[in-house]
């Protein structure tokens, strides 16, 4: 009797088709994400050209990064704007795997962009030792969320917190209903208003899936300083911004408008 082998990618494509389920990146029939996307995922993240920063201020140099974020009073804190740590750019498959996770609900994309931000963030706080107390996110509106049936941000901030290994809080809530989706770059500049629960002195990571402006990530942030937080940092899977170097250099001014 001939034995049958079937690899493991041949068997998630099966799985797929006979489920109805699809790659979150390429939308191939698939249980999960398919080995060409995590090849190319992986290739983007380890790629030096890939992205460490969402920089607010691009007169700030890299080597004094941990100077801006860290060396602040806490009266000065709420005001000021943080660089966004991210891992990816706003690449085509990075793209629509965000796509999927926020309006299809694939959680499968939360495993492989969860991780890389995971990591990225590990990273940074290794070279700083920094010590984190708790994972956040900057929660989406109320209308979204129910729409939706999930908010894709608090999924990806449960993932991170499970990596890292530490508590998930909803700390933040949102005073707006007015979500960042379609709007303009001026009219995003706006952004939502947030409030914090006491925190206290805690670092806090706060969580988004893509950085556009900065300006949400800004707000949950001066909310949580004002909340009490030690120390707050940003991450984003992906920032929009055009990156044109390996050493984080940016144009802000071409930052493209999101649709996700």
């Amino acid at each position: 009797m001939a034995m049958i082998t079937i690899s493991r990618s041949s068997f998630t494509d099966f799985a797929g088709r006979v489920f109805g389920t699809t790659c979150p990146g390429c939308l191939k029939a698939s249980s999960s994400v398919c080995k060409d996307c995590v090849e190319q995922i992986s290739q983007i993240e380890s790629s030096v050209s890939s992205p460490k920063f969402h920089s607010f201020n691009k007169s700030v140099r890299n080597e004094d990064r941990s100077s801006v974020s860290h060396n602040v009073s806490p009266d000065v804190r709420p005001n000021v704007s943080p660089d966004v740590l991210v891992a990816f750019g706003y690449s085509k498959i990075v793209r629509q795997m965000i796509l999927s996770m926020k309006y299809r609900n694939m959680r499968s994309s939360v495993a492989v962009l969860g991780a890389a931000l995971a990591e990225r963030i590990i990273q940074e706080t290794v070279i700083s030792h920094q010590k984190i107390d708790l994972v956040a996110w900057a929660p989406t509106t109320a209308r979204r969320k129910l729409e939706r049936g999930h908010d894709h941000a608090e999924i990806l901030a449960r993932f991170v917190a499970k990596e890292l290994e530490v508590p998930c809080r909803a700390v933040l809530r949102r005073l707006t209903d007015q979500p960042q989706t379609g709007r303009t770059r001026q009219q995003r500049l706006i952004g939502p208003r947030f409030i914090s629960r006491p925190i206290n002195n805690q670092c806090v990571v706060v969580i988004d899936d893509v950085v556009t402006t900065g300006t949400t990530l800004r707000h949950a942030s001066q909310a949580l300083y004002k909340g009490g937080a030690e120390l707050v940092i940003c991450a984003a899977v992906a920032s929009t911004v055009l990156w044109q170097s390996s050493i984080e250099s940016c144009e802000l001014a071409k930052a493209r408008r999101s649709r996700p």
